[in-house]
């Protein structure tokens, strides 16, 4: 990412009267983030948003149907949240004489909506469907309403009879399983009639059926706050045994998910067991909370789920703080999250809540039936309305920025946000044009989902050419922009040979691989860098040479350090490119095709050194793996690509250009950029 100032010499949109006046004499100019987002970098595909239904639904389920209706609304319209995604909780039930906890010891934690009703009240007993109704009302509106909705039930807790303690808050030692062993079998059965009941009563067939919640926390404890069952990592493997030959027999298509943890790195270790037992193959989807995340666990745990083939979902996560401060701290989790995760699905804990606006959408008082919007609801719709089911997300080279393709190709989403002082995001759009007017949305203090059209650019765009606008974000803000587009070339999976890329390590998307003298190593993202842009040559035998913009050639040898070679001829130059989870890439040493691409000592930061070491069997080794990002093509897609926007519609017109759209001299062509009639192609 590079900092810049923008200087009236490089734009000419003040004569077009598109920039505020010239700033006094003293006052501080807002800086600007100069990146480029890469239509033709496509990452997960997208499945939706969403919300638990534990607890808020088994209040609000209770109110007037024209609440209901209303609540739901918001929720499930494509004008509004545009939500999909929603996770049914099935209530463990306390035990009714408080045998051995706490009388309504949970109102003294999350407050009695968190006391859940279970359906069955004794080993061998009837079912009693007759509860839930309240939760239960809000999923069936979800259907009628969203019909295309996705469902998944999860459990905190098995009903109290099962339990150590009897009590299903958890263990008397919170770090303890409190399943009884002898009770595998029951909760098991228990967990499947459920399913089985709303298929066969109400057409709702949940497509995953989780377990476990957070189980490997110390958190769940008798009389605790609310429902929850620690499990040890054998003790949720030796569960998923029991459970998934019943699940099988039961003739449903659910399948089965895990594990739920609080923190993504507890969710890898949980991984990794089930991975290493087997029982994985039973697991048709991972899902991890992210209270606790770091970049390398959230890419780890991505690229081992999907290079296994497991859907992945990012399945609760919620955040406090103050004002839309808060809001937009929970903004910025959410796009690490979809950046680093690349979960197919992102899903919130709470929709309403009473006491406060931070862990929900909707503030309501669940006693009355009254409830209304809080500015967190147009902060999350600022991404959950613009980037609906189907989308792609595609490569940004700025981590307060998201992208999102549509399915025909020809409408990019972006959602940009600033958490300080005013500044301008001026970004690059090297593998596309823009093909039409930008619309834009913000949400600020003042504002809430303000729409800006084409008309009003003079508000929100600085300047507009055929493949890069500037941005004004006020302080403490989110925008999102729908803008038309066309694409240079057609989209590849695979390498492109001939075409330049970045090379960006998979946990840290601000760093590229750079030649340092006759070194490689990290480097601050400069897509304009030669020294960062690769160009891939395939040779006759499917290997590739990788040669930078300084004419230096990638060179292994039988030490550590990747060197470089000015000489395509040398020995050790070929190398081979595999995809390891759809997304992410590896280099391999063709001479030995065991040692791969690695960063030294793990490390992400610049100046790290790159060498060759032995890959590995796992697709969690995040630092020998790598995003491949073409920034530039041999050639152009007549086909889909377009003329240039009318001189009318663009603020500034530049012979030649680099590729982040600021305008160079002639001596360009010393990056191989060239213009020809307005459509930038490499050399």
């Amino acid at each position: 990412m590079k900092h810049s100032r923008l200087l009236s010499t490089l734009f000419s949109s003040l004569a077009l009267g598109l920039l505020p006046a010239a700033p006094a004499a003293g006052a501080t100019t807002a800086d600007t983030l100069s990146y480029a987002i890469v239509t033709d970098s496509h990452r997960q595909l997208h499945e939706g948003w969403g919300v638990s239904l534990c607890w808020w639904a088994g209040q609000c389920g209770k109110w007037q149907e024209a609440s209901i209706d209303k609540l739901v609304d918001w929720m499930v319209s494509p004008t509004g949240l545009n939500w999909n995604v929603f996770r049914y909780n099935i209530g463990g039930g306390d035990d009714p004489q408080w045998t051995n906890c706490t009388e309504h010891h949970m109102g003294k934690g999350k407050g009695l909506r968190a006391e859940m009703e279970g359906f069955q009240d004794e080993r061998g007993g009837a079912f009693h469907w007759e509860r839930d109704a309240a939760q239960r009302k809000i999923m069936l509106k979800i259907k009628e309403k969203r019909p295309d909705a996705v469902f998944e039930a999860f459990s905190n807790s098995a009903p109290w009879w099962m339990t150590v303690s009897g009590c299903c808050a958890g263990n008397a030692q919170g770090g303890k399983d409190n399943l009884r062993k002898d009770y595998y079998e029951d909760f098991a059965d228990y967990l499947v009639e459920v399913c089985k009941h709303y298929k066969e009563e109400y057409g709702i067939e949940f497509r995953t059926l989780e377990p476990f919640n957070e189980a490997m926390t110390g958190y769940w404890s008798q009389s605790g706050g609310q429902e929850g069952c620690h499990f040890d990592v054998d003790s949720e493997i030796a569960f998923l045994k029991v459970l998934a030959p019943k699940l099988r027999a039961s003739g449903l298509n659910t399948m089965i998910s895990a594990s739920d943890e609080t923190s993504v790195m507890d969710a890898l270790t949980s991984m990794r067991g089930m991975m290493k037992d087997g029982i994985a193959d039973e697991v048709g989807q991972f899902n991890t909370h992210t209270y606790s995340a770091s970049h390398t666990a959230r890419s780890q745990y991505g690229s081992l789920a999907r290079a296994a083939g497991k859907v992945v979902w990012m399945s609760e996560t919620g955040s406090g703080g103050s004002g839309i401060n808060g809001n937009l701290k929970m903004a910025q989790r959410l796009f690490d999250d979809i950046r680093y995760i690349c979960p197919s699905a992102w899903v919130d804990w709470q929709y309403v809540e009473e006491g406060n606006d931070q862990w929900c959408l909707v503030k309501g008082n669940f006693g009355a039936g009254s409830y209304s919007k809080v500015k967190n609801f147009y902060v999350r719709q600022q991404v959950t309305r613009f980037i609906p089911v189907g989308y792609t997300f595609v490569t940004s080279l700025n981590e307060q920025s998201l992208a999102a393709l549509n399915p025909t190709g020809d409408t990019l989403a972006v959602v940009l946000l600033n958490t300080g002082m005013e500044v301008f995001h001026h970004i690059s759009l090297p593998m596309a044009r823009v093909n039409g007017d930008i619309t834009g949305y913000r949400t600020t203090e003042a504002e809430s989902m303000r729409k800006y059209s084409a008309k009003t650019v003079g508000t929100f765009l600085k300047d507009l050419t055929d493949s890069t606008f500037t941005v004004r974000l006020p302080a403490n803000s989110i925008t999102t922009l729908q803008v038309p587009v066309r694409s240079w070339v057609k989209y590849s999976a695979e390498p492109v040979d001939g075409d330049k890329y970045l090379i960006i390590p998979q946990s840290n998307t601000l760093q590229a691989v750079a030649t340092s003298d006759t070194e490689l190593k990290l480097s601050d993202i400069d897509i304009n860098d030669p020294a960062q842009q690769w160009q891939l040559l395939k040779q006759t035998d499917g290997t590739w040479k990788l040669r930078n913009g300084k004419g230096q050639y990638v060179k292994g040898s039988t030490s550590y350090a990747l060197s470089t070679s000015t000489t395509g001829t040398a020995s050790g130059l070929d190398f081979d490119i595999e995809k390891v989870d759809g997304i992410y890439s590896r280099i391999l040493w063709h001479t030995d095709g065991r040692r791969a691409w690695d960063l030294e000592g793990k490390n992400l930061t610049k100046g790290t050194r790159l060498g060759l070491w032995d890959y590995g069997t796992s697709a969690d080794a995040d630092h020998r793996q790598f995003l491949l990002v073409r920034i530039a093509s041999q050639q152009i897609d007549e086909a889909t690509s377009i003329k240039p926007l009318p001189q009318e519609a663009r603020s500034t017109r530049h012979a030649s250009c680099d590729l982040l759209g600021r305008p160079v001299s002639s001596t360009a062509a010393a990056h191989g950029i060239y213009v020809v009639n307005d459509r930038k192609v490499v050399k």
